[in-house]
Parts: structure tokens; C-alpha cells; sequence
């Protein structure tokens, strides 16, 4: 779910057109397509506008906060780093450091001292515990900073995008002054980012990293051109960093699921596994941010005999994709939900019942009668033989039914759930997912992904009923058997 919370607070800025942030952050509102608008109304504090923003701020889904002076990222920043703690870094594209203290600041301005504030330094009232610390700071597109800033830049040894950590969760914040040749902001400045460099930076950063919020602030509308950039820009962004997190669970689910032969070509990961028959292991992949090429895939797959297979993944990012695919005459098929949840969330609900009493098997030598004997097929050997991140196989008494758990930098896939069918309804299942998450959560992996086919519904209540929620959604695209 995408959430934007709208907060109009211009009382951080002392730039002659601040009160004109009120109307900018409900036109930014507006431009952002999200499934939930909540605005709050600023206090007659700043403290006392970031205790309601604090209380607005949705527990779960993606936020995009939308100012407002750059303050307002106060409260958003605050929760990212009390859910994510040490993995999270957040990004400021800002024309200006915002690294002011109280004592150092000219103006006063509390808009100067946000990053400051955040870093454990600001209006006492204001600072959040715990607080940043320069290593998880990235300042982009910064060049105008009093002499205070620039010596805390230098001590502190923050740095700038190359030095954001690969496994870093990330917070991108926004404020237009980044922009070159942006008007309707209070102080703009020179030789900023083009739009077309920002956007660029953010979708390297979303390729890259799951980003888990978004703040856009500094709005003072002035200028009609600005309104039209905005207009595209924004959603852009939105678009970018919202569907960060489904593109990071699908390149862990690759690795999780490795075919026999893959290779990057022409816009696509190819994939080919003999002797498998499973659409995953025998399809196409569109990279992202390419173009990929359909000629391309359907020579890869027809010199190997087969049909062309595109999975369409996350279908809600290449829907112009599937378009052409649909028009091309590939049969829709094997629509899937992609599943989320905390490890805890499901430990708790499924262990009502007491110990799970089931079996962490890591002996691979093992798994392919375990598998036969629960389900009569070990046909996927062959695929999960090359599974290469930590991986068990979960096993219930006497064979009543397994799954497997592939744990990949903080998240762990389930796969291969079954349950034999002598033992259906007894809640064998939940037990084998209560000892999954016991096993993430000790191996300090909290999040759990799954997929799981639309149509399933009786698989669907039992993960809902464990806290999972929908992530996004995939589906094939098969070209028609040739002539």
C-alpha cells in the first residue's frame, strides 16, 4: 500500500515565500498516485507538528511524505531509522547541507539544522533517539554551505552516493532546490541537476538498494513550467522508489531459484534448465531500466526448441511490456501474488497451537527422498541442488509435509510448500512456517517473501491468515506453438 502524507508546515523556513509551501504541498499531494492521502495540520510548534506527523505515519506499506519546508522530514527519517537501524542511509539531494546547529545557524531557520537534528545535534525538543550517524548519511547535488557546514562535512566525513553501503536500506529525500533552474523554491541556487540526472541517480539507487521512503519538500509555486515539470518528475519518482522493494525480492528470488543456464542479453535475464519443467526455471526476465528486445527472446528460446515464456515481473512496472506481448498474440498464464511478512508476525500466529515439532534438515543429501515421499516428485533436484545462498529444508514428523527456506541479506524465500495428502488439515503447514520463520529470525533474516498462484485460495487464507500481505504481482506471457 502507498501512502503520501501531506504536511504543510512552512513554519521552517524564513524565506519570503514560505507561506506558498501550504499550496505546494497540496499540488506535490495531488501529483503522487497513492492508495491513501493523509494530511495533517500543522501545530503551533514544530514539535508539536512532528508528534502528529509521528501519529500519522502508517505502520506498514510505502510513505511519501510531501512538504512543507525540509523539517518535515523530521518524523519520517526518525521511524525509518528506529525500524531499520543500522542498514538504513539516507539520501539528501538538497542544494544546501542542512547541517546548521543552533549555535552555528544564521538564520535560525529550523529547515538549516533538519540533517543536523537528525544527526543528534538540534532544538532538544526536535532531536529523535536514536539518532543518525554520519556513516549513514549521503549528501547529492549539494554546493551552497555556510563555513559551520562545510567544517562538520569535513570532520565528520560525510560522504556522497558511491559511499552508500550495498546491503544499505535507503531513504531519499528531495527538495527541488536540488533542481537547476528551478523557480519556485525559496532560495534557489545555481548549477544544480538537470530532472533527467535526478531521476537517473534515484533509479541507479532503486535498481540497487530497496528503497523504504520518499520525502519531496520545498515546493513554493511560481513559475507555470515548474508546475509541468513537476508533473512528470514527481510520479516518476514516486514510481521509482515505491517499486524498489518488489524489485529487490524478485533479484533474491532469482538467486534463489537458479536456472540451469542464465545469461544477460538484449534487455533480459534468459533462463534455460533442462530436464525442468517449471515456467520460472525456463523463461525470460526483462532487466530493469532496459528495453529489452522480443526478437531477442524468442531466437534464445527457439534454438532450443521451445516456446518463448516471459515472466512478467513485478507486472506493475512493465506494463507497456506485457502490452506488446498481448499484441504479439503470448497467452496469458500462471498468474501469482508475491507475498510478504515479518518473521515475528508469523511466528506469533502460527504457534498458537504450541511447539511446532518439526525437523531443520541442511543435509542436501537427503532432500530428494524427503521430497518423494511427501509429494511423490523430486523433479526440482536439479534446481534446488544449485540453490547457493544458506538454504533448509523444514521437515514435519513422520513426512507430513515440508518447505523450503532460502535466506538472501535479510529476507528469506519460501519455497516448495507441500503437505502430504494423507495429513491435510492438520495444521501441518503451519507448523512447518512457524519453524521457517524461527530459523529466519535466528539467522537475522526478519522478512519473508513467498508466491503463491492467484487462483490458490485455500494457500492464500492460510498466509493471510499469517500476517502476509501482498507485495506485487507477476504472471507469464507464452508465444503461441509455431507452425
Amino acid at each position: 500500500m502507498r501512502t503520501v502524507v501531506e504536511v504543510p508546515q512552512w513554519q521552517g523556513s524564513l524565506s519570503p515565500t514560505a507561506p506558498r509551501l501550504v499550496e505546494g504541498a497540496a499540488r506535490l499531494a495531488a501529483m503522487v498516485p497513492a492508495d491513501a492521502h493523509v494530511r495533517v495540520e500543522t501545530g503551533a510548534t514544530l514539535a508539536e507538528t512532528a508528534a502528529r506527523v509521528r501519529r500519522a505515519l502508517p505502520a506498514d506499506g510505502f510513505t511519501i511524505t510531501v512538504g512543507g519546508d525540509c523539517g518535515v522530514e523530521l518524523e519520517p527519517v526518525a521511524a525509518a531509522l528506529r525500524r531499520y537501524g543500522d542498514r538504513l542511509h539516507v539520501v539528501w539531494f538538497d542544494a544546501h547541507g542542512d547541517l546548521n546547529s543552533p549555535e552555528s545557524s544564521p538564520s535560525g531557520a529550523f529547515h538549516g539544522m533538519i540533517v543536523r537534528t537528525l544527526l543528534g545535534e538540534g532544538p532538544l525538543d526536535l532531536v529523535p533517539s536514536p539518532a543518525l550517524r554520519p556513516d549513514q548519511l549521503a549528501l547529492v547535488g549539494t554546493r551552497v554551505l555556510d563555513p559551520a557546514e562545510a567544517d562538520y562535512i569535513r570532520l565528520a566525513d560525510i560522504g556522497g552516493l558511491a559511499d552508500v553501503a550495498d546491503d544499505a536500506l535507503v531513504y531519499v529525500h528531495v527538495d527541488l532546490d536540488v533542481l537547476d533552474g528551478f523557480a519556485s523554491v525559496g532560495y534557489p541556487e545555481p548549477d544544480g541537476l538537470s530532472p533527467e540526472a535526478l531521476i537517473a541517480a534515484v533509479a541507479d539507487l532503486a535498481a540497487r538498494h530497496e528503497i523504504v521512503g520518499l520525502g519531496i519538500t520545498e515546493y513554493a509555486p511560481s513559475d507555470p513550467a515548474d508546475e509541468d515539470l513537476l508533473k512528470w518528475m514527481v510520479p516518476e519518482l514516486a514510481r521509482l522508489c515505491a517499486g524498489s522493494r518488489a524489485r529487490q525480492i524478485e533479484r533474491r528470488a532469482v538467486a534463489a531459484w537458479p536456472a540451469g543456464h542464465a545469461e544477460e542479453r538484449d534487455g533480459w535475464l534468459l533462463r534455460h534448465t533442462p530436464g525442468v519443467h517449471r515456467k520460472r526455471s525456463n523463461s525470460a526476465l526483462p532487466l530493469v531500466n532496459a528495453s529489452p528486445s522480443l526478437a531477442a527472446v524468442e531466437t534464445f528460446y527457439a534454438d532450443r526448441c521451445l516456446p518463448a515464456i516471459v515472466q512478467v515481473s513485478p507486472a506493475e512496472q512493465h506494463t507497456e511490456l506485457d502490452a506488446a506481448l498481448a499484441a504479439r498474440g503470448y497467452a496469458k498464464t500462471g498468474e501469482t501474488l508475491v507475498m510478504t511478512a515479518d518473521a515475528e508476525t508469523v511466528l506469533t500466529a502460527a504457534t498458537k497451537n504450541g511447539d511446532s515439532g518439526v525437523e531443520r534438515v541442511f543435509d542436501r543429501d537427503r532432500w530428494a527422498a524427503l521430497f518423494e515421499a511427501v509429494t511423490s516428485d523430486a523433479g526440482s533436484m536439479p534446481v534446488i541442488g544449485r540453490i547457493e545462498p544458506e538454504t533448509v529444508l523444514l521437515v514435519a514428523g513422520n513426512g507430513a509435509g515440508l518447505g523450503l527456506a532460502v535466506m538472501d541479506d535479510g529476507w528469506t524465500g519460501v519455497f516448495c510448500m507441500a503437505t502430504h495428502p494423507g495429513r491435510r488439515r492438520e495444521g501441518v503447514a503451519r507448523a512447518v512456517m512457524a519453524e521457517l520463520a524461527r530459523w529466519s529470525q535466528e539467522r537475522g533474516a526478519p522478512c519473508l517473501y513467498l508466491q503463491v498462484e492467484e487462483d490458490n485460495h485455500p494457500a492464500r487464507a492460510l498466509y493471510e491468515g499469517l500476517g502476509f500481505t501482498t507485495s506485487h504481482r507477476y504472471h507469464y506471457r507464452r508465444e503461441h506453438p509455431r507452425e
